[in-house]
């Protein structure tokens, strides 16, 4: 019995009233000692999730990025008479975005290769498989992207998008 039928025995359900199924009559426990098995729980995808989410990450924040710098360098180049004049503040302008770069490229690779190593953990252990592939997918596109640009940065004499 319920609480409330034990205030109100002799109310009666409203017409059109979910009335609640009466309780199986083998509820009680085996008298031959015999338990049922606990059902098995379901696979967690934490694995997976987690590759997935840092490899998006690694490829918002080298989107973002490029945005940025991308608006500065047109803010410079629109408002080129007032940046030759106040080189100070264009210069602190062009130093927040280099370093905001290098956290970032660093940063990416790092989310990267963690995404690329928990989504193989994912996928060989089933936990979160199709997140983890997608991971892994997208931690290697950011790395290569990494990798290439790095090799292009520092076998040519100059660096993409501060020297020409």
């Amino acid at each position: 019995m319920s609480g409330t039928d034990e205030l109100f025995p002799d109310a009666t359900p409203l017409p059109g009233a979910a009335v609640p199924p009466p309780p199986p009559a083998g509820s009680e426990p085996a008298a031959t000692g015999a338990s049922a098995a606990p059902p098995a729980a379901p696979r967690r995808r934490g694995v997976g999730a987690t590759a997935f989410v840092l490899g998006l990450l690694a490829i918002l924040g080298d989107l973002i990025v490029i945005v940025v710098a991308l608006f500065t360098l047109l803010g410079a180049i629109g408002n080129i008479g007032q940046t030759l004049t106040n080189v100070d503040n264009s210069l602190g302008a062009f130093l927040g975005v280099i370093v905001l770069e290098f956290i970032v490229f660093f940063g990416g690779i790092l989310f990267a290769a963690l995404a690329v190593i928990l989504g193989i953990v994912a996928a060989v252990r089933n936990r979160g498989r199709v997140l983890g592939v997608f991971g892994v997918i997208f931690g290697l596109v950011v790395l290569v992207s990494h990798v290439a640009l790095w090799i292009y940065a520092t076998t040519s004499g100059t660096v993409p998008g501060v020297t020409s």
